[in-house]
This record gives structure tokens, sequence and C-alpha cells, in this order.
């Protein structure tokens, strides 16, 4: 194995440590030290790959974003070309446990509290919501079109989506017990079979309750 690929496991090591003290313990107990400790590392190598606290916490949110964006390509690599299956495909991966876990929700909202006070954070945050909107803005243009609907605030039904994808976030965060991936989706396409019925209104309906047998 060379030093190149060695370089990148220990980073990725490093980050995935701070993923996990985040969100054990939130950013005002973070260190250094504790993350060395919980990537099985010795203190003085973290300041061979990070030259400070703040350069690591950057590439973690980084390294999220990048996580995330990678999981919601596949998902649309995965659904061919009917655009009404790539939007499907979003909402499905915007609500995987692989990026939407309780760990990573919880992480993700943490840098999402320090934006305000930390140019680096907020950009990471601007990079990803733009291109969040600009995708679903073209897969709304695309269905549209399709169906032949007409007169449709495509910019509305894209950055509410997109305001809406971060409140199902702090649902799941904040309600573990009472709300669910499943109710995350199923909201999801409610919104969007206000829009496009004839796409998403089967797919918005609430489950069924179970029928009694007969006696």
């Amino acid at each position: 194995m060379g030093r190149a690929e060695i370089k990148e496991i220990r980073r990725t090591q490093l980050i995935e440590a701070t993923i996990d003290m985040i969100a054990r313990h939130g950013f005002a107990a973070l260190t250094l030290a504790d993350i060395a400790k919980t990537a099985h590392l010795s203190s003085g190598i973290v300041n061979f790959y990070f030259r400070s606290k703040e350069e690591l916490l950057i590439a973690t949110f980084r390294h999220l974003a990048a996580g995330y964006e990678r999981s919601i390509e596949q998902a649309l690599a995965r659904a061919g070309d009917d655009p009404a299956e790539q939007l499907a495909a979003v909402i499905e991966a915007d609500s995987d446990p692989r990026v939407a876990g309780r760990k990573h929700v919880t992480v993700w909202y943490a840098f999402w509290g320090e934006a305000r006070w930390r140019p680096e954070y907020l950009e990471v945050c601007a990079e990803i919501s733009d291109r969040f909107y600009r995708q679903t803005r073209a897969l709304c243009a695309a269905i549209a079109e399709r169906g032949g609907y007409r007169d449709l605030d495509l910019d509305a039904i894209a950055r509410g989506f997109n305001a809406m994808s971060d409140g199902l976030w702090l649902e799941l965060l904040t309600s573990p017990k009472s709300f669910t991936r499943e109710d995350s989706k199923r909201i999801s396409y409610a919104f969007f079979a206000s829009v496009f019925p004839k796409e998403f209104a089967a797919r918005a309906r609430p489950p069924q309750p179970a029928r009694a047998a007969n006696a």
C-alpha cells in the first residue's frame, strides 16, 4: 500500500471519528486528543494530517456533503430516464439511513447550527443547497414537460422541497419515537402529488390499517 493510500485511510479514520464524537458530545467538548483516541491513533498524528481542529472540522463537513451527494447520484443512476422516477429516487435517497440516520442528521444539524458564525461552513451549506435546488428544479421541469403541466412556479416548488427536506430531517432528529423515515417519504410524496398528481398520487397514499380476519 502506497503512502497516498495510507494517508487517505488515516484521514478518513479521523473524519469518521470526528463524526462519532460530534454525534455523541457536540462541538463544545470536542478535542483532538479524543478524536485520535476514537480513531485508535496517537494524538500527535492528527496534526500530521490536519493543521488544526478547524481544518479537520471543515474536512468532516465536506466529507458528509460528498457522501450525501454520492448517495443521490447513485440513486439517480439506478432510476433510469423517467424524471418522475428520478425524483422518487431522490426522495428515497434523502431518507436513506446511510445518510439520514440519527448519527449523521445530528452532525449535520451541529454544523448548520455553527454556520452563521463560520463562513467556511456557510459556504458548504450554500453549495449543497444550491445543487439540490437546481437538481430538483430540473427534474420538476422535465416532469412538467412530459406530463403536460403548465404555469407551474418551478422555483417555488424546488425551494419548497429543499426547505421541507431540512425540516423532515429535523423531525427525524427531534421526534424519533413518533416520526419515521417512512413518514418523511410519505410527506415528500404528498407534496409532489399536490403538484404532479398523475406521477405521485399513488405513492402519497397513507398506509391502510390491516383488516381483521373474518371470524
